[in-house]
């Protein structure tokens, strides 16, 4: 379940996203100005219905965007993109109803920012213990740094259903270099 708040235009980066995943299997949209559009495609609608949060696996999932503690604290997901599990931070949770794909109407979307995993860990010995223990999923990132949104090797825009889980993330400041580390909620 969730909460709508408004329509609104999308912004650039998720225009982008959506851009990529109607696209990922077949060309099914195409922007405003191609003056040569692939046939058979859509105009890119430009408007999205964002929501204040989400249920996901019966936890409160709240974007970045609608935080009043400026914190990324419910926002924190693990999803599977191709092998590699990743993290990120929901920043948008919305619907795009888009022209020509009528199941975009029942498709909850999110917008996220892909942490980059770090290979360190906040141990002396290099050894990253918890790897005797994957069902904890604990993983280690860069602190304040995000994967490059322009090189579409991490999707923008993801269903909501692909998303595994939540994770909880901790900094870890008492390293050089320091970093975020993340275990998985999931149940």
């Amino acid at each position: 379940g969730s909460v709508a708040d408004k329509t609104v235009r999308a912004p650039d980066t998720i225009r982008l996203g959506l851009f990529r995943y109607y696209n990922k299997d077949q060309p099914q949209v195409h922007y405003p100005g191609n003056l040569n559009p692939v046939h058979r495609t859509h105009l890119l609608d430009s408007y999205i219905r964002t929501f204040n949060f989400a249920l996901l696996d019966g936890r409160r999932v709240t974007p970045t965007s609608r935080s009043v503690r400026n914190s990324a604290g419910s926002s924190i997901i693990q999803a599977k993109i191709g092998t590699m599990r990743c993290a990120g931070e929901i920043r948008s949770i919305f619907i795009h109803e888009q022209t020509g794909i009528p199941e975009s109407r029942q498709t909850v979307l999110a917008a996220v920012e892909w942490m980059k995993t770090s290979p360190f860990t906040p141990l002396e010995n290099p050894k990253f213990i918890w790897d005797d223990y994957p069902e904890l999923g604990i993983e280690t990132w860069e602190i304040d740094r995000y994967q490059d949104r322009q090189d579409g090797a991490f999707p923008i825009v993801l269903p909501l259903g692909e998303i595994h889980c939540q994770l909880a993330r901790g900094r870890i400041e008492h390293t050089d270099p320091k970093m975020w580390i993340t275990a998985t909620m999931d149940r």
